[in-house]
């Protein structure tokens, strides 16, 4: 009956005007608002990549293996990137395989909004994937209004070259047609000092093309969309710095080639009664060499993996009565994972995934409860059995949570949270013969939270504070720590750990006539302990890459289209392994960046909407060594010039 419904709506010829509809504008209200939220304005100087943009959030940690081909993966409060959600248009971006997904492939061309969410987000027609994410990352696409145009060259010091390009077009009153392309290189050669020596970072360049396309449409009383993506890329490993300084270079090179189309189509059929359907599938291949003729000592390795998924959402909302709302999610997705390893085995992964989630709402007072059953069917050709075991191949769980949001007076509001999410072991965790550990159990997560905040809008400022402890208890945690390549890892699970914080940001804003300035100050402490085993020599211990001390500042100054901004973080003090011993241990290190830009608008009506945007960006100003993870050396002082043509 939907599909036949759906039809009747494609089909139909489009009225000049939409039929009017019921609005229930409370019900949108978010009962847990998100913790961070960046708009992405095409006229203000972004960074590339996803990734960019969440170094400065709070209580977020962004591990990068160095330059513009390294890995970065997101962290939030100490539970680990696998618990971290990257959803794009509301369809989650993962990877069965290692669970790792890279924000650097992801563009900020295009987007709307970034936006961090540490509890549950309360949004009607959500996946039931985003219900049962710990902590989540939310893309949302900016839908084009009119036809236009951006062309942007960015190029650095570095050794890199950034062109990209974007275009809308409509088609028809009711369709927006999006495509962009984006290629960088880099040659990802800099200095970094060793020991007594300075020494030039090696095998670390990188080339990769970037292709997407978007469609948009409305139909009456709803709106779709569909979106190609293509991304290819080639690239080196560098491999770690050690003592050892005879040990030979990397030649580890890694191809990759993702390929993803997706969609979905959200239709309010009455006042009460609204239904989203989203679907998904993904390609993607792996080759992995370590080319053993340029390096003799590294292991052969020369390997290939393709792995295969398909994902279908459907998402049901009742409004009940009056402020009161019952959706119903239920996902299922299908996983494969094939590879040309020695004594690998063929996984396949079935996972269903189900919500039940009611709302009430009113202006004041809102609260939201879920329940999330997850369950996972695995099995795999094993070539020592000789065929298709099925033992031990089913894992489920149930997440409940509960979110409540009150605001007293104008100025002060308050959410808090409680929850359950659960992650099953990766492909990798259980079946990769290079490290995968068949032990793996799987790891389970309780995270209680809150958020005060206090928002004063005295004349021409805006003043708020927000102040947001925490605390987590992560049960058999996964633990991933590198090994000498950043493809191969050793996997644990640390028993137990209990995790302690707060996230503190405070920010002013003035505007007065061409003037603009403002400010943000972001803290975040987070103790998290290793309680697995009493009385052990780890028992007490911060687990690997969390410091207990960071923050950042923020500062910006404009003047008509003239704009200044500056940006410092601090990390503290860190070890690489549950041992807290100096030979693990990672120094404090803070960075800066500045980034001037400048408009240029064409005057006349011809050249209306037209303009010139120009920048320069400097990273590292005081040229400060650091590792974000151990071994691996980042980018000292280097700089970056773009220029951003927009009709």
């Amino acid at each position: 009956m939907i599909l036949a419904a759906a039809i009747a709506f494609f089909l139909q010829a489009p009225p000049d005007t939409l039929a009017p509809a019921a609005v229930y504008a409370v019900k949108e209200l978010p009962v847990v608002r998100a913790t961070e939220t960046v708009q992405v304005d095409t006229l203000v100087q972004t960074p590339r990549a996803v990734a960019d943009l969440l170094r400065v959030f709070t209580g977020v940690q962004v591990k990068d293996y160095g330059g513009a081909g390294g890995l970065k993966t997101v962290n939030v409060r100490s539970l680990g990137s696998e618990h971290v959600g990257i959803f794009l248009d509301g369809i989650q971006v993962d990877n069965a395989q290692n669970m790792q997904v890279d924000l650097g492939r992801f563009s900020t061309d295009g987007l709307g909004s970034v936006s961090l969410y540490n509890g549950q987000k309360t949004s009607r027609l959500q996946t039931a994937k985003e219900y049962a994410s710990g902590a989540a990352v939310h893309l949302e696409s900016a839908v084009p209004v009119t036809s236009g145009g951006r062309v942007r060259l960015r190029g650095g010091t570095l050794g890199s070259v950034n062109p990209s390009v974007l275009w809308d077009q409509r088609l028809s009153g009711r369709l927006m047609l999006r495509t962009s392309a984006d290629f960088l290189y880099s040659a990802g050669r800099y200095k970094y000092p060793c020991f007594d020596t300075t020494l030039v970072r090696e095998n670390g360049d990188i080339r990769s093309l970037r292709l997407e396309a978007q469609l948009f449409g409305r139909v009456q009383g709803g709106a779709w969309q569909v979106r190609v993506y293509g991304y290819g890329s080639e690239r080196g490993f560098p491999g770690p710095v050690i003592r050892r300084l005879s040990f030979p270079f990397s030649a580890e090179r890694q191809a990759d080639q993702d390929l993803f189309v997706q969609g979905g189509w959200t239709q309010e059929w009455t006042g009460r009664y609204s239904t989203a359907i989203r679907f998904k599938y993904a390609n993607n291949y792996t080759h992995y060499n370590t080319h053993p003729e340029k390096n003799p000592m590294a292991l052969p390795y020369n390997l290939h993996y393709r792995q295969q998924s398909g994902y279908f959402s459907l998402a049901q909302s009742f409004v009940l009565a009056g402020p009161c709302s019952l959706d119903l999610s239920t996902d299922v997705q299908r996983s494969a994972l094939d590879s040309d390893v020695g004594q690998f085995v063929t996984p396949r992964r079935t996972t269903f995934t189900g919500a039940l989630a009611t709302r009430v709402v009113w202006s004041r007072f809102r609260a939201a409860a879920h329940l999330v059953y997850e369950g996972a069917w695995d099995h795999f050709a094993s070539p020592q059995a000789g065929g298709w075991s099925r033992t031990n191949t089913y894992r489920d769980s149930w997440m409940p949570s509960l979110s409540l949001f009150w605001a007293p007076l104008p100025w002060l509001e308050a959410d808090a949270f409680v929850k359950r999410s659960y992650r099953l072991p990766s492909f990798n965790d259980l079946y990769y013969s290079l490290m995968g550990n068949a032990n793996l159990v799987p790891e389970a997560a309780l995270q209680v939270g809150a958020d005060v905040r206090l928002a004063f809008h005295p004349g021409v400022w805006e003043l708020d504070l927000r102040v947001s402890p925490y605390y987590n208890r992560v049960s058999n945690k996964i633990v991933a720590i590198p090994t000498l390549s950043q493809f191969r890892w050793t996997m644990l699970n640390v028993g137990l750990v209990d995790i302690t914080g707060a996230d503190v940001k405070a920010s002013a804003a003035w505007h007065s006539g061409p003037w603009r300035a403002s400010g943000t100050l972001r803290y975040s402490f987070q103790q998290a302990l290793d309680h697995s085993t009493p009385g052990s020599q780890t028992w007490g211990n911060q687990i690997p890459y969390i410091p207990c001390h960071s923050g950042s500042v923020s500062l910006g100054l404009g003047w008509k289209d003239l704009a200044f901004t500056w940006d410092s973080s601090f990390t503290g003090g860190r070890w690489s392994r549950t041992a807290n011993t100096p030979d693990y241990y990672l120094v404090p290190w803070s960075l800066s960046s500045a980034t001037a830009q400048y408009i240029l608008r064409f005057p006349g009506r011809a050249a209306a909407g037209r303009s010139l945007l120009l920048g320069v960006t400097i990273d590292n100003v005081f040229n400060t060594p650091y590792q974000i993870v151990q071994g691996y050396p980042m980018p000292g002082l280097n700089a970056q010039l773009s220029a951003t043509f927009r009709w």
